[in-house]
């Protein structure tokens, strides 16, 4: 056995720790490299706690896969089924419902909205969409695993503000485990630490192309939009700037799952 000094340990942890900084890519690395488009046809879920949340979290990058031919769904916990001709307009309930769709049919992705009820932020007002049971689990793994089948998944950041983030959050991860964590992960961010707090980018998305669109699908939520889009126009330029471009969304994708398929 050869003895080891302590200037022989010094030498070899340097070393180490050189390797180690070579074989790690820099944050973001792989996300700032344009990738060219997947041969096969991608099903995409972006799963958020209210009807516009994949589109406000995530809407140019969905666009940007849409544009690719790949099918895009936002599947929300709370929105329910669209109202009828019937319904009132003016009605707030109605106007975010029909505002969120709008803002899907402008980025080209499919808007699927479960009946829950959602709850308050900060509030601490409960509704049905941040119950979090074993039936609950069950019957979300069996939707998203069985039903959707996705090749890519995005959903909230689990320290947020949003009580109906964190179930949907929480919901989504349960469910990649059930599946053997075959699919990408990424975790998206609201409202510039308003609602997702501890956030840490390591995959950067140029959006520079559909701005003008992202923004106006943005115009069609009417109900947020004065309160919301400055903190969220914000946002996607700061990241745009870490990610050297004009603006750009950030994710953190879960270090278990898959790289591939990759962004857009």
């Amino acid at each position: 056995m050869n003895k080891l000094s302590r200037r022989s340990l010094l030498r070899r942890s340097s070393g180490l720790a050189g390797a180690a900084a070579v074989s790690l890519p820099a944050p973001g690395a792989g996300a700032q490299e344009k990738r060219p488009a997947p041969d096969k046809k991608l099903k995409v879920v972006a799963v958020g706690g209210h009807s516009d949340d994949p589109q406000t979290c995530a809407g140019g990058t969905l666009a940007l896969y849409a544009d690719q031919g790949h099918e895009v769904i936002a599947l929300t916990l709370t929105g329910g089924p669209l109202p009828g001709p019937d319904a009132n307009p003016e009605e707030r309930s109605v106007k975010i419902r029909l505002g969120s769709q709008r803002c899907a049919d402008i980025l080209g992705v499919r808007l699927d909205c479960l009946d829950y009820s959602g709850g308050n932020m900060g509030e601490f007002r409960y509704g049905t969409a941040c119950e979090i049971s074993g039936q609950r689990h069950n019957e979300f793994n069996e939707l998203l695993l069985d039903k959707y089948k996705p090749d890519i998944v995005f959903t909230h950041w689990p320290i947020d503000f949003h009580m109906d983030h964190r179930a949907a959050s929480l919901l989504t991860y349960v469910a990649w485990l059930r599946s053997g964590k075959k699919f990408p992960l990424y975790y998206m961010e609201a409202e510039l630490g308003v609602q997702t707090q501890n956030f840490l980018p390591t995959h950067f998305v140029d959006i520079s192309s559909v701005e003008q669109r992202t923004h106006d699908a943005w115009k069609a939520l009417t109900v947020w939009y004065d309160s919301v889009w400055p903190l969220h126009d914000l946002m996607r330029r700061n990241r745009g700037a870490e990610r050297g471009s004009k603006v750009a969304e950030a994710f953190n994708h879960h270090p278990q799952s898959p790289l591939t398929p990759g962004l857009p």
